[in-house]
């Protein structure tokens, strides 16, 4: 049940995707001078495998704007710093070796865009698929109920920072090494005073399912991650889970909220802006310069 529960936390938090719709805005954007940030959120995560927890660090404007996330490089202890657009943009920060002077590195700023990074690749996935053996398991696994649908309003309530965050529950059973379990999963929402929907609509909600995602904008949303779309401004706070018999604990939850003025600088870095370009040209843009 804990194993179950918490790997639906981390596909939301990790699978990030764009849903952006209007890729034509990206090939014509400009980088900044610097990106502003109003608002830190830090969470800490109960991953199974791990005996400590993991944190991870979003950044948000109050308008939302644009978004970034922090998360800890295991190979090099430091942090690995992204930002997403509303455009549909990813921006990574970074270094690498100076073009024909490998003992010696210049920071690089990138932006892509990961439809445009798909051009060409669609019709190439869909004469694969056909080609392939029909898979009955697989389409019966498409017909089985969205584990992170149906959580409803419990009525609780609890302060996260002083927000005042909402309940939404939902009993769970399901199969772990060969036993049955069974107990309830619980997320908490607040209003706060800034826009945080971007981590939905990039992260968590991408990953909702395709039939959760088609109502998730809606008042009738009930999707664990949709429930974040259904008010303006409205923040997941907190993940527990209780097992009938079992474990009773923390799958992740809010450990700071703080406003900031925090301005990501550009100055000093190499821009190479590969918005509108298919994974094929970026490569082809990479390989020239070496």
């Amino acid at each position: 049940m804990k194993k179950i529960f918490i790997s639906l936390v981390f596909t939301g938090f990790l699978c990030i995707q764009s849903n952006a719709q209007n890729s034509n805005q990206s090939q014509t954007y400009k980088v900044p001078d610097a990106y502003h940030f109003d608002y830190k959120v830090v969470y800490e995560m109960n991953r199974e495998d791990n005996k400590a927890p993991e944190t991870m660090t979003y950044y948000f404007t109050k308008n939302g704007d644009y978004i970034s996330m922090e998360t800890p490089d295991k190979e090099s202890k430091d942090m690995k710093s992204m930002i997403w657009t509303k455009d549909g943009l990813m921006i990574t920060f970074g270094e690498e070796p100076v073009p024909n002077n490998s003992g010696k590195n210049r920071k690089v700023l990138k932006v892509m865009d990961m439809r445009s990074m798909m051009k060409g690749s669609g019709d190439a996935i869909a004469a694969m698929a056909k080609n392939m053996p029909k898979n009955d398991k697989e389409e019966a696994e498409k017909k089985k109920p969205n584990p992170m649908d149906n959580f409803v309003k419990t009525g609780r309530t609890k302060q996260f920072f002083g927000y005042t965050a909402d309940e939404y529950s939902k009993e769970f059973t399901a199969e772990e090494n060969g036993k049955m379990h069974s107990g309830t999963g619980s997320v908490w929402y607040a209003s706060v005073d800034f826009d945080p929907s971007m981590m939905f609509s990039f992260g968590m909600g991408s990953i909702a399912g395709g039939r959760s995602r088609s109502g998730m904008q809606g008042e009738q949303s009930k999707n664990m991650f949709g429930i974040g779309l259904t008010k303006k401004n409205y923040m997941l706070m907190d993940m527990e889970f209780t097992e009938k018999g079992g474990k009773t604990g923390v799958a992740m939850k809010v450990v700071n909220i703080e406003k900031t003025n925090i301005n990501k600088s550009t100055e000093g870095y190499i821009i190479k802006n590969y918005a509108g370009l298919s994974m094929k040209e970026m490569m082809q843009k990479e390989m020239e310069e070496k």
